[in-house]
């Protein structure tokens, strides 16, 4: 309990500081912001490692938990390697809200994600979470990842459908 909540005030001083917070569908541009997250999560489903590793920026980052800080494209595709290379577990998330910065350079997203396996028995298992990933707008207009982490949900761990 005691890590999600340093994690989520870290992410909301950080916010607050670069951030002018704006509703979704506010501004064509944060629509744009929104589809990106939507499109990294369409990548990656429909390619894998591959896709997410697309939408990453060169100097891409993460934090977990008890382990040392991920740092660049490479460390952090390969972080994720064991969950998008695992043909019995399914990940999908979706952007809730986004803002952008006050140049229109950087944003961020906040959403939830879903991951799924197959369990004992042949029962579906969900896991579910929450997320935050800063983006980077880019000289061709295309937004790529520069900081992506998240939190699982308490209640989420062995749920069965």
């Amino acid at each position: 309990m005691k890590k999600s909540w340093v994690f989520w005030v870290a992410v909301s001083l950080v916010s607050a500081a670069v951030f002018s917070r704006q509703a979704p569908g506010q501004s064509l541009d944060v629509q744009n912001l929104m589809q990106a997250d939507r499109d990294f999560n369409d990548a990656t489903a429909a390619r894998g490692l591959e896709g997410f590793r697309s939408f990453l920026a060169d100097n891409a980052g993460t934090l977990r938990a008890d382990r040392p800080v991920i740092a660049g494209r490479q460390a952090l595709a390969e972080a994720w390697r064991p969950l998008l290379s695992n043909p019995a577990l399914a990940i999908h998330w979706g952007p809730l809200y986004g803002s952008l910065s006050s140049g229109g350079d950087m944003g961020y997203t906040v959403g939830s994600y879903e991951i799924t396996r197959t369990g004992e028995k042949g029962k579906r298992v969900v896991a579910t979470g929450k997320y935050v990933t800063i983006w980077r707008k880019q000289a061709d207009g295309s937004w790529k990842v520069e900081f992506d982490s998240g939190v699982s949900d308490s209640d989420s761990g062995e749920r069965n459908n």
